[in-house]
């Protein structure tokens, strides 16, 4: 049993003993045996306890996103709450870019059509201006307000920017990180019902976390602006494919297959089209072949740590996949005459 459980529980059933002490007559009360969920939750609670307890960014923002789930939880203290840990990890962290970029995803949850906030945006635009992915979300705030003029300058501004980061894999690094703060037992791990390694078990949760609580509407917000229009908006288009190169370009797998699919929205003729379905045949080769070693990635713990080494290192998601693969002996290139199977037809059983 984990050591802070252990304490819990010491400690009430010391209780008992201590009234047999003053009547020896008095039997001991069973603790009534905790169930799967609330074992995971006691588990969840004192991970948060335990990161709220650090001075870091980085350990108060695995603490903000570990603690979404007690937001209506009367038993837990306000200062261990999402709110009460975000604004810890913004004072701690008012310089890191990915403490704002949470900011604005924990505003989009909470209020969807007025966000993110022009405090959180102009935080972001002077932390990160050379990121594509932050003035997409001001672009995204332009689209929201109508205000066409704000939302033009804003796409402007992602296509002259250096790169695209969605921050989606050095927020699992983080959080994967930040688990570590309290070890699993056989018997927890167990209790998740997951088919996987503890490290294993880590890494996925790590991801569900990011990907359930740091999603933003920035790719929502081109794709509705690049649409095509009558007549043609050569500037536009211009600006659209520059910022889908940008995320063709970047760490994030989900930002790559949007940025291939938009860029190939508004290819005119078939001068690129050849250079674009090799970077799509590449990008579906490596999904494929990881799809592959999931169940590996997830239960053998020497796989999970190249992965997570690799994204420890660069914050990188596409660098982590090409190590893994690499260390299983897969090529990054799909052999010769090799294509990804058609999409399933969903009107056909």
């Amino acid at each position: 049993m984990l050591r802070r459980c252990i304490l819990f529980i010491g400690g009430l059933t010391a209780l008992p003993a201590a009234a047999q002490l003053l009547d020896p007559s008095a039997a001991p009360a069973a603790a009534p045996e905790m169930t799967r969920e609330q074992k995971l939750d006691q588990y969840r609670h004192d991970q948060i306890n335990l990161l709220a307890l650090r001075p870091d960014a980085e350990s108060l923002l695995a603490a903000t996103l570990l603690a979404d789930a007690d937001a209506d939880d009367k038993r837990r203290p306000a200062a261990l709450k999402s709110p009460a840990l975000l604004k810890r990890a913004q004072a701690a962290g008012a310089e890191s870019a990915l403490v704002w970029w949470v900011s604005a995803a924990a505003e989009c949850h909470a209020a969807p059509k007025a966000c993110p906030s022009a405090q959180v945006l102009q935080k972001l635009e002077s932390l990160d201006a050379e990121n594509a992915a932050v003035w997409l979300l001001s672009l995204w705030h332009a689209q929201q307000a109508n205000d066409a003029p704000a939302a033009r300058a804003a796409l402007t501004s992602a296509a002259q920017a250096r790169r695209y980061n969605d921050f989606f894999g050095s927020l699992v690094n983080v959080i994967y990180q930040a688990q570590d703060v309290l070890p699993m037992s056989d018997d927890l791990l167990n209790a998740t019902g997951s088919d996987a390694s503890v490290d294993g078990f880590r890494l996925l949760n790590a991801a569900n976390y990011a990907l359930a609580k740091v999603t933003l509407p920035g790719a929502r917000a081109l794709a509705d602006a690049c649409k095509t229009s009558e007549p043609p908006d050569a500037a536009l288009s211009a600006d659209c494919v520059a910022v889908a190169e940008k995320m063709e370009n970047s760490g994030s797998l989900f930002a790559r297959s949007a940025g291939l699919a938009l860029h190939e929205s508004l290819l005119a003729g078939d001068a690129d089209r050849g250079a674009l379905q090799a970077r799509k045949r590449q990008q579906a080769w490596q999904m494929q072949q990881m799809g592959e070693l999931a169940g590996r990635l997830a239960n053998e713990t020497r796989v999970t740590h190249v992965y997570t080494q690799a994204l420890g290192e660069s914050g990188d998601e596409a660098a982590a996949v090409a190590a893994v693969l690499r260390s299983q002996g897969v090529s990054l290139e799909p052999p010769p005459g090799w294509q990804p199977a058609a999409p399933a037809d969903p009107f056909k059983p």
